[in-house]
């Protein structure tokens, strides 16, 4: 991905080494821009791993503890990350998982619904609405 003059230096100082020769993480940094299939490119199974949270099942509730595995597989956080995740999954893998969760998208939306308003959302209600939100992304969305 080329990259203009000004985003290679630091701002104001123009004996900055490159921003190139910092760590590399695939996500964009601010100042940064890129077509998302180079980011897609860019995505290392790592990324996607790290990427993902492990939930405790004493904060989830009892009726949702049997599909928490995919909430913690497909309910990514990082939109990008997410995205790249779901592009390398397979048609079926996905229909499979919207089988799975969309019984229980009523159960987990009320779940959502009680948070108190302006509250914390705990790492379990996060990946729950990520795992929704990639069902809607997928336009494999229903509630039954």
């Amino acid at each position: 991905m080329s990259r203009s003059p000004a985003l290679r230096r630091s701002p104001g100082r123009d004996d900055a080494p490159p921003a190139a020769t910092a760590a590399y993480s695939p996500a964009l940094r601010h100042g940064e821009s890129g077509t998302a299939d180079a980011f897609r490119a860019r995505l290392t199974r790592d990324a996607v791993e790290r990427a993902r949270i492990r939930l405790d099942p004493t904060h989830v509730p009892v009726e949702l503890r049997g599909i928490m595995p995919l909430a913690e597989y497909w309910g990514i956080c990082d939109d990008a990350i997410r995205e790249g995740m779901q592009d390398a999954e397979s048609q079926a893998s996905k229909e499979a998982m919207a089988d799975a969760v969309n019984p229980h998208n009523a159960t987990i939306t009320a779940w959502l619904d009680r948070r108190p308003v302006g509250g914390l959302m705990s790492d379990e209600a996060a990946a729950f609405m990520y795992l929704q939100l990639g069902l809607t992304e997928l336009a494999l969305f229903r509630e039954e």
